[in-house]
């Protein structure tokens, strides 16, 4: 077992890394957007755009570094779905319905032709996912990152 945790420790660290500086940016974008005093509507539809773009970049890296963790430990998950809920079931999500609601949103990203469907994503992004994702990367800093097991 041992052997399968060196063999892809390096790569769980350098996804897991580049998993918190996506989500970095996706704050900084987020903020920024949120500082516009005399926002226009392109201005609008441009920041909306960009964090929606940086959230599907970051779930598509969320689950795959999932998916490389618990292979890890002999677990060859390669879809989200049973990436999250395995995760669930380690404890690391608390609540998998909003999992669940997160793919269905980062899957509906590529066929809405709605403006007002694109908006309430991007305030789901905003108010909820943002939030679940930074306490999934805590759970998985605390428990794999800076785990024994590891060191």
């Amino acid at each position: 077992m041992d052997d399968l945790f060196d063999k892809y420790k390096e790569s769980i660290v350098l996804s897991y890394q580049y998993a918190f500086r996506l989500l970095l940016h996706l704050k900084n974008v987020i903020s920024a957007s949120q500082q516009i005093t005399n926002e226009d509507e392109l201005m609008k539809e441009v920041y909306r755009d960009s964090i929606v773009k940086k959230y599907e970049i970051l779930e598509d890296q969320l689950w795959k570094l999932l998916s490389k963790i618990f292979k890890s430990s002999g677990l060859e998950l390669n879809s989200p779905r049973a990436c999250y809920r395995q995760a669930f079931k380690e404890g690391w999500i608390e609540n998998i319905d909003v999992w669940n609601d997160m793919l269905s949103s980062r899957n509906a990203t590529a066929h809405v032709y709605n403006e007002e469907d694109y908006e309430r994503i991007k305030n789901k992004i905003v108010n909820e996912y943002v939030h679940q994702i930074e306490a999934l990367l805590q759970k998985i800093k605390e428990e794999v990152i800076d785990s024994d097991v590891w060191n």
